[in-house]
């Protein structure tokens, strides 16, 4: 996948936001985060942009001599977070246009920079029934450019089992933090096992359903051949408008299931649409979902 992730325009505005987390954050590298304990370094870290409320003794006055804006010059001390993201590519994600894989990529682009530029440790897996890719345990916006490659190459996998890949070595990371889940979670085998486990592994769980809307309101009529994107097997059927109906019944009725699920398990769910633009998705739907701040 050879296109343009992020919109260059608007990164600034992505390095202002941070993903939000219910659990306090230790370590021991630097981060971006208030935290319980407060300390700091020698050793310096990056820079970042001043927004009111900072610390006025972190500013860099011989940038704003050069510049005439405020920058904060950033130490390693006691905070960190770790950011995991899994984007499914298993073959049903190649559906919708733009695809639902292709919209996800772009997504694990926007947390992963605006989480790069907070300082958080960032790894992204791409899956079907195993880890496809991975890239793991980038640290700063200098690393922006190895996350932006690595999404870009991702491939199209096979049929999808999250709980298979997540059982993978190394698919899961030692140390808490959080996990973002992006998927359309059409996975025969189901979620709940693979979600468990993400949680037993003292991760702070987040999913974000990526469904095309060509799935949420088909328009099909008469005499068709349906082929399943994961399993190739394929049925003849009649659609007429009851079995529409029925169909949008049964996957009102899944999407239900699996917000119910999270909700139960203490996991953050979000839907959204991949036609749905990612200037929207995430200065809009994100924020108003508490997913970043």
């Amino acid at each position: 996948m050879s296109q343009h992730l992020l919109d260059p325009s608007w990164l600034s505005r992505l390095e202002r936001l941070q993903l939000a987390t219910r659990k306090a954050v230790s370590g021991r590298y630097a981060g971006k985060r208030r935290a319980r304990q407060l300390g700091s370094s020698m050793e310096f870290a990056d820079f970042r942009a001043y927004v009111p409320g900072d610390d006025l003794r972190q500013l860099d006055w011989n940038a704003y001599a050069r510049s005439g804006k405020l920058f904060l010059k950033k130490y390693l001390d006691e905070t960190e977070l770790h950011v995991s993201l899994y984007i499914d590519c298993s073959r049903s994600m190649s559906y919708g246009q733009p695809s639902k894989l292709s919209r996800s990529l772009q997504i694990a682009a926007a947390l992963g920079y605006l989480s790069l530029c907070q300082l958080d440790h960032v790894s992204v897996y791409a899956f079907d029934s195993r880890i496809v890719a991975s890239l793991r345990d980038l640290q700063g916006k200098g690393q922006a450019h190895r996350l932006l490659h690595f999404l870009s190459t991702v491939p199209e996998g096979g049929a999808g089992d999250l709980h298979a890949a997540l059982r993978q070595p190394g698919a899961v990371r030692g140390k808490a933090g959080i996990s973002i889940v992006l998927s359309d979670f059409l996975f025969p085998a189901g979620y709940a096992d693979g979600l468990a486990y993400l949680q037993a592994a003292r991760q702070e769980v987040t999913l974000v359903q990526v469904l095309s809307r060509e799935e949420l309101l088909p328009d099909y009529t008469g005499e068709l051949r349906l082929i399943d994107a994961e399993t190739s097997q394929a049925k003849e059927v009649s659609m007429t408008g009851l079995l529409l109906a029925e169909y949008q019944k049964s996957l009102q009725q899944y999407r239900q299931e699996l917000a119910a699920f999270a909700y139960g398990r203490g996991i953050a769910f979000t839907g959204i649409e991949a036609e749905q633009s990612l200037e929207s998705i995430v200065f809009h739907v994100f924020r108003q979902a508490g997913m970043i701040r």
